[in-house]
């Protein structure tokens, strides 16, 4: 099925979209455009009515919602949105390259990601791969949040695909907000500033950074302001086993990043660096001494510089013909986040004591 013929299926269940067209191109594929001379803040783009939402049935209980979707979606053959996402790309670039040396960054959210995908693969064994992988992938990139008012809280629980809305593209600096209305039982799309003619209306996914970005869709940005640098993987050669588990003990074995920007060092990280200078007076509540804290400014630097080598080499190691602009970009991505926390570790080596203290104390009781 092509886009024309979605399209006509589309424009007779009623919904109104004077104000958008939908358009394909090269760099962004499939797109939602503004077709209003001039789009105000605050207005109403588009109304999405619940009875076009595809929700998980849950007619077997040891599958998640998002498992019931792909069941759906495989079974289904009269559904024009399902005929039509057969023919969309929809699986990340990535998949297809496996043997590609990848940075450790990456390395460790793919295996995340892969174990996930291999708990729902392994409960769906009556179909092929392909047919798995597409539909699987068809979900990952276009589901909703969506409250399924049952006692789950799990996320995989509590969404559903909403054709038309899943033409919305992610962008950091978004010209629209979409939220489920329960009085008209509608999904809405609001503008949040004013939209040109032939504008494309877009809306915040989640902050991801370009990491999840380039696993979970297949895209980066060159800009992305929330791009992060995990350091377990790091930390596990800067510290002991005998230190990494007593961190873990106060269950100070998260937070463990790095943000772009100028971005306090969370606390867990400072006690962990800490405890590699002085182990035997090592506190895990309390604010190191005046001599520690200058130690611990060497022992930071000492440790960013460990991150930078193991960057260098992942990214020697990383030949690919597949992802060069993607290479280049997380390069540039990593180097500027370890400078960032450069820049934050000479301006104060202490800063978040206050405000992570209640953290601590809450993981304790």
């Amino acid at each position: 099925m092509n886009l024309d013929d979605f399209l006509s299926w589309f424009n007779s269940t009623g919904v109104n979209t004077e104000n958008v067209n939908v358009s394909y191109s090269i760099t962004s594929g499939f797109g939602l455009y503004s077709r209003r001379e001039l789009i105000e803040k605050d207005f109403l783009i588009l109304s999405l009515p619940e009875h076009l939402f595809i929700k998980p049935s849950f007619n077997t209980n040891d599958l998640t919602g998002f498992e019931h979707l792909i069941i759906y979606l495989l079974e289904e053959k009269t559904n024009p949105y399902i005929k039509f996402l057969r023919s969309i790309q929809c699986i990340p670039q990535w998949r297809y390259y496996p043997n590609d040396k990848y940075p450790q960054q990456l390395i460790d959210k793919m295996k995340k990601h892969l174990n996930k995908y291999n708990q729902s693969r392994n409960k769906i064994l009556q179909y092929n791969d392909d047919e798995f992988q597409w539909a699987y992938y068809s979900i990952n990139t276009r589901c909703v949040h969506f409250n399924m008012e049952n006692d789950s809280k799990d996320q995989d629980d509590n969404l559903c695909l909403i054709p038309y809305l899943d033409f919305v593209n992610h962008s950091i600096e978004p010209n629209t907000i979409s939220k489920f209305n329960s009085l008209t039982r509608s999904y809405e799309i609001y503008s949040i500033k004013t939209i040109d003619f032939n504008e494309q209306i877009t809306f915040l996914y989640n902050p991801h950074s370009n990491v999840d970005l380039f696993i979970e869709y297949g895209f980066i940005l060159s800009l992305n302001p929330y791009n992060q640098f995990n350091i377990e993987y790091n930390l596990e050669q800067f510290l002991s086993n005998e230190q990494i588990q007593i961190i873990k003990s106060y269950n100070y074995w998260n937070l463990l990043e790095f943000y772009s920007g100028d971005n306090d060092l969370s606390w867990t990280i400072i006690k962990a660096i800490e405890l590699n200078i002085n182990q035997s007076q090592w506190s895990p509540y309390d604010d190191p001494s005046s001599k520690d804290k200058y130690q611990l400014k060497n022992k930071m630097k000492e440790f960013l510089n460990l991150i930078q080598q193991n960057i260098e080499k992942d990214f020697q190691e990383w030949i690919t013909d597949h992802f060069i602009v993607e290479k280049n970009i997380l390069y540039k991505d990593f180097l500027t986040t370890l400078h960032d926390t450069s820049i934050v570790i000479d301006k104060s080596i202490i800063t978040t004591y206050i405000y992570f203290y209640q953290f601590i104390t809450s993981q304790i009781k």
